[in-house]
């Protein structure tokens, strides 16, 4: 593949957020129903994702998974995109939590490799907060990326869904601080607890109903 690809980072400061879960249901939906060839990078030390392919492959040896995972330090992420970036259509970079948020720190220049940025966010106000906190390190990148003629496309959704108040009102009060958020929300539900490797969500009916609108929008707003 000639043309750069297209790299990606579900992610958020905050932990426990379901990033990687969501990280590995877009991967799976985006190389199958765009015949994408996709990969995602793990830079989590507690490397949640590999964890999550290693065992399922482990389980099914005859069949082929859907994506690519690769699992590097932080610090190896930039050569490893100049060497074999073009390999791929898509790269998800899975971030870990970052408790230094300071420019220089090599879990926070992560975010300078990616084209689109996406927070998931659960609503309540402790993660609101968080969210805020990581909002300034989002403008910090973008703004560099300006500098240098590239574009960051960043988005926030409401991950888990509930009818609780406090949904609406995180992503009013995510608005107001000027995070664009998307239209279409993930639900507190089992089936985007239990992602596979070798299927997507849109595999299914109940999936494809809960999970294909956000997904266009995902599509949409990042151009894949």
């Amino acid at each position: 593949m000639s043309q750069d690809p297209k790299i990606i980072s579900i992610c958020n400061s905050k932990g426990g957020v379901g990033k990687s879960v969501v990280t590995l249901m877009v991967a799976t939906a985006i190389a199958e129903q765009k015949n994408k060839k996709v990969l995602i990078i793990d830079c989590d030390s507690q490397a949640t994702v590999l964890a999550m392919y290693e065992r399922e492959v482990e389980y099914y040896p005859d069949d082929t998974p859907l994506i690519e995972v690769e699992a590097l330090s932080p610090r190896r992420v930039a050569t490893f995109l100049k060497r074999f970036g073009g390999d791929y259509d898509v790269i998800f970079i899975d971030i870990p939590r970052m408790t230094d948020k300071k420019a220089d720190n090599p879990t926070v220049m992560l975010l300078y490799n990616c084209d689109g940025i996406l927070v998931p966010v659960i609503g309540s106000e402790v993660d609101a907060m968080a969210t805020w906190e990581f909002l300034e390190i989002l403008e910090e990148c973008a703004d560099y990326k300006a500098e240098m003629e590239e574009e960051l496309s960043t988005y926030g959704f409401i991950n888990r869904r509930n009818q609780r108040k406090s949904n609406a009102e995180t992503e009013t009060e995510l608005r107001q601080a000027g995070l664009k958020m998307f239209s279409n929300s993930l639900s507190d539900l089992r089936i985007f607890t239990t992602p596979s490797v070798f299927s997507s969500p849109l595999s299914s009916a109940e999936g494809q109903r809960r999970f294909e609108p956000f997904f266009k929008e995902f599509c949409r707003k990042f151009k894949v």
